[in-house]
């Protein structure tokens, strides 16, 4: 056996050690979509100062419903009824939740907001993160369950030789 035939069958047999060793990585999923812009929002946006930035990636409906909101708050402060029931009446809680609601809503819905990344849910230009994770996988799991039988054509044991002068009988189990 010359040199060059030993370098060839010593890198053949190291072929499925570096296979395992290379194996991609896949993309883990995303579980929130919009997180970057979520991490943006106000915990309560009726606490906010008028010149907050965020404010003005709402649209006029829902910022002049906040303006109202507001109004009614500090005249519901001003009232009676405050001072009696230490704080805000149910009613005006579940309109700051709405009101909230709404504003997170058309903060996340903002045309800029939506430009910053147009395919949130796409890994590249036909997969979603989460089918590129599955397609690598499935790709790695075929890939070692194959390694077996390299392995075996590579020291030529996946079928008795033919070179025998004695009738062979085929005991891997494939024809």
């Amino acid at each position: 056996m010359n040199l060059s035939t030993q370098s060839l069958l010593s890198l053949l047999a190291l072929a499925p050690l570096c296979a395992l060793t290379a194996c991609q990585t896949p993309n883990q999923p995303n579980a929130v979509p919009l997180a970057k812009v979520r991490a943006q929002l106000p915990p309560d946006w009726v606490s906010l100062q008028p010149d907050d930035w965020r404010l003005a990636y709402l649209d006029s409906p829902t910022r002049q419903s906040l303006r109202d909101m507001k109004k009614e708050l500090a005249d519901e402060r001003a009232s009676h009824t405050f001072a009696f029931n230490n704080g805000y009446s149910d009613a005006t809680y579940t309109k700051i939740r709405d009101v909230n609601e709404a504003c997170n809503k058309a903060f996340c819905a903002n045309a800029v907001t939506i430009g910053k990344d147009l395919t949130p849910e796409l890994a590249g230009t036909s997969l979603s993160v989460n089918e590129a994770y599955m397609n690598s996988t499935v790709v790695g799991d075929v890939n070692l369950r194959q390694m077996q039988d390299d392995w075996a054509r590579l020291w030529l044991m996946n079928k008795p030789s033919p070179l025998s002068p004695y009738p062979i009988v085929n005991t891997g189990g494939r024809p």
